[in-house]
């Protein structure tokens, strides 16, 4: 497994491993007291000497930038508690880094629906532009970086998290136009998609958790919120 099944404590909860340390940031949201120590006490039971972040509100790209910006090692593993692994993952991981463009390599997930035998394994974006209102191909792409389970260089995580605006969602901020700062300096860098048999090797259990629970999430102006339906 790529994550313990945390989610079923209703708490947020993002780790980094950073050669062996893990930097965990445990957000209040949608859990009791109870689910919280419970948390730590998993965390703790794998990872004695991790570094917990518990802040006091939740916040989705601070808790990205934080543990982002305390890793130290030359690579740095990104995982959330509510995604489970499709199939063993080893060294291979690693193999796309020959390349030294590529900055993430990022899981190929369930939920993606990425045609990898049509499209490849970099994840980027056609670009567009409108001429009299209609929409025309440029015939040029971006690359899009995640913060779904992945690999990423150290030097280029801690860049990307002092660079965040954490009023949005960290994700957005690389490719929706909301972060000119940050889309200028991944412009030139890649992300691999991770996916040996050009199938996903990871799947989201939080979409299916929100289900059951009512919850959503709402994305407005690049910036990401969850609520209970009424």
């Amino acid at each position: 497994m790529l994550s313990a099944t945390l989610n079923s404590f209703r708490e947020k909860v993002l780790c980094r491993f950073d050669v062996g340390i893990a930097h965990l940031n445990l957000d209040p949201v949608f859990g009791s007291p109870e689910d919280h120590a419970a948390c730590v006490d998993i965390v703790r039971g794998h990872f004695p000497d991790a570094t917990i972040s518990e802040p006091q509100h939740p916040g989705f790209c601070a808790a990205v930038a934080r543990v982002w910006a305390a890793t130290t090692s030359d690579y740095v593993f990104h995982l959330e508690d509510d995604w489970v692994a499709l199939r063993d993952v080893g060294e291979d991981l690693l193999a796309p880094f020959a390349d030294p463009s590529i900055m993430q390599v990022s899981f190929h997930t369930a939920d993606q629906n990425w045609d990898i035998r049509r499209k490849g394994h970099f994840h980027q974006r056609n670009e567009y532009g409108r001429l009299l209102g209609i929409k025309i191909p440029l015939f040029r792409t971006f690359p899009k970086f995640t913060t779904s389970p992945s690999i990423l260089r150290g030097t280029f995580a801690r860049r990307c998290a002092e660079m965040m605006d954490l009023s949005r969602d960290p994700e957005k901020q690389f490719y929706s136009g909301v972060n000119p700062a940050l889309e200028g300096y991944v412009a030139g860098y890649r992300n691999y998609i991770f996916s040996p048999e050009r199938k996903p090797v990871i799947r989201d259990m939080g979409r299916e958790w929100r289900e059951q629970r009512n919850i959503r999430k709402v994305i407005a102006n690049a910036t990401s919120i969850w609520e209970k339906a009424s």
